[in-house]
């Protein structure tokens, strides 16, 4: 063997040499690189499937508290329609009451609705020394029963109030020729202030004062 080709060789021999060393550095290098891939991948697929549920579990937290919602106030509704049912119920058996019945409530309104009245004239003479009383007093009913029960209300008012109140404001408390725009009850008009003795009105008032314990005495609550 020629010296050149004792060259040639150990040139190839270290050629081949460094290229397996490169091979080996390179394939160690890719085996590493996919390590930290997978490594990186797995972290993300984690973060992602963390993420997800996070996510749904929000997802099944709305929709349950909307359901909550929505059940309540489909709840709320109909208790509220139920209550009301129920006033509405005891305002139309109030209009339906037997005459008897019916001209004794438009009594205690009347009487109830004058005592007021004169009452808050002693204040007025007592607090400023103005008399506020007026000329007369109007009793206002709607047209139906004005026909129906005018007459037999204020002939049963003065009998039965004799002694209870003054003749002289008796003498004052006339039927109005104007029929008031109400369901049923009454409007006393004492000058220009009037006072709204309606059965809905007065239902309204009863509502406020008894809401709580109807609610109870229907639904059960505490």
């Amino acid at each position: 063997m020629t010296g050149i080709e004792k060259v040639t060789g150990k040139i190839l021999a270290d050629a081949r040499a460094d290229a397996e060393t490169i091979l080996a550095k390179a394939d160690e290098a890719c085996a590493t690189a996919q390590e930290e891939y997978a490594a990186r991948l797995k972290a993300e697929q984690d973060k992602l499937e963390e993420q997800a549920n996070r996510e749904c579990e929000a997802i099944i937290t709305r929709a349950k508290s909307s359901a909550a919602m929505a059940k309540r106030n489909v709840v709320l509704e109909s208790r509220a329609a139920l209550m009301n049912e129920a006033y509405a119920t005891a305002e139309k058996e109030l209009r339906e009451l037997p005459v008897d019945e019916y001209v004794d409530l438009l009594l205690k309104m009347l009487r109830g609705a004058l005592l007021r009245q004169l009452e808050s004239e002693r204040e007025s003479m007592a607090l400023y020394g103005e008399d506020i009383a007026p000329e007369k007093y109007e009793v206002m009913l709607n047209r139906n029963d004005r026909d129906m029960f005018g007459a037999r209300l204020m002939e049963t008012l003065k009998r039965t109030q004799v002694g209870k109140i003054s003749m002289d404001v008796l003498d004052r408390v006339v039927l109005s020729d104007r029929a008031a725009k109400i369901d049923g009850g009454l409007v006393l008009r004492c000058g220009d202030v009037e006072a709204n003795c309606s059965i809905r009105m007065m239902m309204a008032q009863v509502r406020r004062a008894t809401e709580v314990k109807v609610s109870r005495t229907l639904f059960g609550e505490h």
